[in-house]
């Protein structure tokens, strides 16, 4: 990746490249950012600019055998570190053992998310369990760095959302930290600086990346998506929370459909009737869809049920709904108000995180109902 496929940060782009041409290389530098946003992006393509053979002030040049390998992700000198899941001891819990699946992942889509990447596990651990960087993992890092180097000057080690290792593991790499191998550059690429220990965070340098605005978003999945039309691209940041990388996943697995609505109608209308024996049936049908249809699902209910209480308070030919859409929310609407907004939309909040944290969806669905059937009985007058 170049820096030119990076839309915006020129600033930052300006200040990676001088330290290359003034020598002024720190050996480990954090490159912080929101979920979804360019950090991972960067950390490629400064990797990429580090090593290249024909770079200019500007950029690398993006053919030299370097670039090329870099580009790929498959340069012998580049090595990934990220979160893994243990698949009940079907492969050892280290990166190297899933890096091209990670590869093919970030390649892309470099704005990728923890829970997208834990999607690829889904089919195989059936646990529930929580991804992590294990402690094998700094024991294969410190066997590869005591090695020379391939063919590149510098050695190149990125650590993808580094607040996932384990305590083990966090004093080993300080280890490396503090007495780095010679010419060896760390980028750990992350989203809560807060989760490092303090020791390490010392010894970053700290590099804060700026999150794209909407219309560059949208001009991002323009251009990867351009068969797509613009509502469907608005709807696919607006299901994702304007997460850039949920988005395109959203956009990928194709899950922005109309089931999505006739779902919602019948599950509010079983919620509300407290029909116990046909909930259960639902929960049954909505659960064999797959962990990121049902984060997406949940994520639209929770659109949905906001928009009531815009409804009771402005026109509803303001929202960016359907017509099928706007005619069931203006006989819904009554049923979300000031009085169970606020723990409707905490429930389905609560859902939504332990979704991506892969715990068992029937249970949740199954609860959430339950929950549902209390709050949607709710009467207003008794809140005013």
């Amino acid at each position: 990746m170049k820096f030119k496929d990076i839309i915006g940060n020129t600033e930052l782009k300006t200040q990676l490249i001088n330290s290359v041409e003034n020598n002024r290389l720190s050996h480990s530098q954090l490159f912080l950012g929101k979920s979804g946003g360019p950090k991972l992006a960067f950390a490629f393509a400064f990797a990429q600019y580090i090593n290249c053979t024909n770079k200019t002030t500007l950029d690398s040049c993006g053919e030299c055998q370097s670039c090329m390998k870099h580009n790929k992700l498959i340069h012998p000198d580049l090595h990934l570190v990220f979160p893994v899941l243990s698949i009940n001891g079907i492969k050892k819990a280290v990166s190297d053992n899933f890096t091209k699946e990670w590869r093919q992942e970030v390649l892309n889509n470099p704005y990728l998310n923890l829970h997208n990447w834990f999607d690829i596990f889904s089919s195989e651990n059936k646990t529930g369990k929580t991804g992590y960087i294990y402690t094998q993992e700094s024991d294969n890092l410190h066997k590869k760095l005591s090695l020379k180097h391939y063919e590149s000057e510098y050695r190149v080690v990125i650590i993808w959302i580094p607040e996932k290792m384990q305590t083990v593991t966090s004093n080993k790499l300080l280890k490396l930290l503090e007495e780095p191998p010679q010419k060896t550059i760390f980028l750990l690429v992350s989203e809560n600086s807060e989760l490092l220990l303090n020791t390490i965070l010392s010894r970053l340098q700290i590099l804060k990346i700026k999150n794209y605005s909407s219309k560059e978003k949208t001009e991002i999945l323009q251009n990867k998506f351009p068969e797509k039309g613009v509502i469907k691209l608005e709807k696919s940041l607006i299901y994702s929370d304007g997460n850039l990388g949920d988005a395109i996943h959203v956009l990928e697995s194709d899950i922005i459909t109309d089931d999505n609505f006739d779902d919602f109608q019948i599950w509010m209308r079983l919620c509300y009737s407290a029909n116990i024996q046909e909930i259960v049936k639902w929960v049954n049908e909505r659960t064999k869809k797959g962990r990121r249809n049902q984060s997406v699902f949940l994520k639209y209910s929770l659109k949905m049920v906001r928009n009531c209480l815009i409804i009771h308070f402005s026109d509803p030919n303001t929202l960016n709904i359907t017509e099928n859409e706007k005619k069931f929310l203006s006989k819904f609407h009554p049923f979300i108000h000031e009085g169970n907004i606020s723990e409707i939309s905490e429930k389905m909040e609560e859902s939504i995180k332990n979704i991506e944290r892969n715990a068992n969806s029937k249970i949740i669905f199954y609860e959430l109902s339950l929950q549902l059937m209390i709050l949607l009985k709710v009467n207003r007058k008794f809140v005013e």
